[in-house]
């Protein structure tokens, strides 16, 4: 895969987070090929595996004393199963109707459409199946993950030619953003905001039967096609409905952070003081002038990690959460200038970093903050 593609796309990637609304950009190349794709789902989704019948037997001998089976060779493992959905009703037993080992989407369509008639399937976790699946959608992600912290992240594939599925328009309040890469074929996407829905709204939204017309029109509809990457936020209710066949891989942050917030706080602490040290009690707020000049005081740097929706810093053994939300990034990049020199000019500092989320005040109390946690040297008087 081209490098600069993956790295022009991530950009990108960041630049559709930034923004927060559901919109679609055309990708110069292509970001996956299907073939690929139907490799990795083969692979991380094997039918013999995904057999409940099968999972059963197995599970009977083991309890009752049978003879136990041989053991597989350790294959790639999703998390989750992959789910077959038909008519609008998930199939309790997809394995049948997985893709076999050298059959091609074009081929699988046939095969399964044939039985099911119009038919979708959902397969996630699929990076799983290769270093290379897996290190792709790293790299795809990794400008968002740096501005969201650690965060679940994986692919979701879907395909198929359905018509609805068994979620009907919904919402994914888990979700932080999905990225959804349009392989093959057409489809439209439909959004609405959320966040303005009312109680009366559940009467449409997750309407598996198709029965109850949304009670608008979408916000914002968008028609997709071959080498389209569009995005949305977890805040919207979204929908897609394919125009025949069709491929897309979604690549999706979740909200969660891994870690627990205790496991931040911890690890910002013991950065911030090189292990564990007696801490001095935390002197009071200086107050920081434009036309200051401010000497590092610590060994070592201030330190920070977004966990879920709040900015943690580490400073000296401590830490604080950042006051504001919408000036995040704009704290990141402060703290960045702070730990490149260790005489730092107050009045530099602002040119370089106040923006309409940082004002020139909250960098100087912010600055004072440090000042009392030890990073910086009391000014002489």
């Amino acid at each position: 895969m081209n490098a600069q593609r993956i790295a022009t796309t991530a950009a990108k990637i960041c630049e559709l987070f930034s923004a927060g609304v559901p919109a679609v950009v055309a990708v110069d190349g292509p970001l996956f090929e299907a073939h690929e794709v139907f490799e990795w789902i083969i692979a991380a989704h094997p039918a013999a595996r995904e057999n409940t019948a099968l999972q059963k037997i197995r599970a009977l001998k083991a309890s009752w004393g049978g003879p136990a089976h041989e053991p597989e060779p350790e294959i790639a493992d999703p998390g989750r199963q992959a789910e077959i959905y038909a008519n609008a009703g998930m199939l309790l037993d997809a394995h049948p109707h997985l893709p076999r080992d050298c059959e091609t989407f074009e081929v699988w369509v046939a095969r399964v459409g044939a039985v099911l008639g119009r038919f979708g399937m959902q397969a996630p976790g699929i990076e799983c199946a290769s270093w290379e699946a897996l290190h792709r959608l790293q790299s795809l992600l990794a400008p968002v993950l740096r501005e969201t912290g650690p965060r679940t992240h994986r692919y979701n594939a879907f395909l198929g030619d359905y018509a609805r599925t068994p979620f009907g328009f919904h919402i994914d309040p888990h979700q932080e953003a999905v990225f959804q890469y349009v392989i093959t074929g057409h489809r439209r996407a439909l959004f609405w905001e959320g966040l303005s829905l009312r109680d009366a709204d559940a009467d449409w939204v997750e309407d598996t039967t198709g029965s109850t017309d949304p009670a608008r029109a979408a916000d914002i509809v968008l028609e997709l096609a071959p080498g389209d990457l569009v995005y949305w936020p977890g805040t919207y209710v979204h929908g897609m409905e394919p125009k025949g066949p069709s491929l897309a891989l979604s690549m999706v942050v979740d909200r969660a952070s891994p870690r627990t917030r205790a496991d931040v706080v911890s690890s910002l602490e013991t950065a911030t003081q090189g292990g564990a040290v007696a801490l001095p009690p935390v002197g009071e707020p200086y107050d920081v002038r434009p036309h200051s000049t401010l000497v590092r005081h610590a060994a070592f740097p201030v330190c920070y990690e977004r966990h879920d929706d709040v900015l943690l810093v580490g400073v000296c053994g401590r830490t604080f959460d950042w006051p504001d939300t919408g000036s995040a990034a704009a704290a990141m990049r402060l703290l960045d200038a702070v730990n490149a020199s260790t005489i730092v000019d107050v009045e530099a500092i602002l040119s370089q970093c106040v923006d309409d989320t940082l004002p020139a005040g909250l960098i100087c109390e912010a600055l004072g903050m440090l000042v009392a946690l030890g990073f910086f040297a009391v000014p002489a008087s």
